[in-house]
């Protein structure tokens, strides 16, 4: 399959890396990342009057092969955009991979996050995506740490496309770290969890008297609904289950569109 592996990192991040390398043991590889912050982006867009520049790496290597390699400035969303539009818009991915990122997103930050961001620009472009994370460590893992998850993404990649996702849907996947592959416990299916993060701003002063205000992170309590067993969410997350979540951007709330309906209906 010819797979699009995107990253808000950097080229040379492991989380890239170790992904690209268990990829292009049997498929058609192309990386791409963002050179400068790409996190907590969103689905944010570079419009007119920002140029979205790019560069095409060409020595970048993985298992001792070359690959097809770019490094953007701009957004995630632009990024993902110039790829499908653009660069490969002769040779269309199979399937969009963003990720690993350093940091997961089960409730309502996945507003926020840039993986998500750019999962969901693929859809946009008719391509079926998913959004891999494991949870955040400061400066990164090592490819030792994050092999487990490069492994069960490479294991299960065929099965991705298989699915067949609708059109407006992909696939966020949170992945616990694990010392090795048979740790993990199983896959929980999963819809978004009611829990987010940054919920709580704390006052401060500076040094010059004036007020600002610090993110603090916060959880919630898991309260996911399964639609299979076991039940997943964050309970189940923290005993090595991967935990996955069809997402759709089709925000409408149509159980209560309905009723709208029939408020006005005449």
């Amino acid at each position: 399959m010819n797979i699009l592996i995107a990253n808000v990192r950097n080229l040379e991040a492991p989380e890239l890396k170790v992904l690209a390398g268990e990829l292009a043991k049997k498929h058609t590889v192309t990386v791409c990342s963002l050179e400068g912050p790409g996190r907590r982006k969103g689905n944010a867009f570079s419009y007119s009057g920002f140029p979205i520049k790019f560069k095409q790496v060409s020595n970048y290597m993985v298992n001792g092969s070359r690959i097809p390699a770019y490094k953007f400035q701009g957004n995630p969303a632009d990024m993902i955009s110039v790829m499908l539009g653009n660069i490969m818009r002769h040779r269309k991915p199979h399937l969009v991979i963003c990720g690993i990122s350093n940091g997961i997103s089960l409730g309502t930050d996945v507003f926020c996050s840039s993986n998500i961001g750019m999962a969901m620009q693929a859809t946009f472009s008719n391509v079926p995506s998913i959004a891999v994370g494991v949870p955040m460590q400061i400066g990164g893992h090592s490819e030792a740490e994050l092999l487990p998850a490069a492994q069960f993404i490479a294991k299960n990649v065929e099965k991705f496309v298989k699915a067949k996702l609708p059109t407006d849907t992909f696939l966020n996947i949170t992945i616990p770290l694990v010392k090795k592959y048979d740790d993990y416990q199983g896959v929980g299916i999963s819809s978004m969890d009611n829990l987010t993060k940054m919920t709580r701003y704390l006052e401060k002063v500076d040094c010059q008297g004036n007020k600002y205000y610090w993110a603090q992170l916060v959880e919630r309590d898991s309260s996911a609904k399964a639609t299979v067993s076991p039940t997943a969410g964050m309970a189940y997350f923290k005993k090595n289950y991967i935990i996955m979540a069809p997402l759709t951007y089709n925000c409408t709330d149509w159980t209560y569109l309905a009723e709208m309906q029939k408020g006005v209906a005449k």
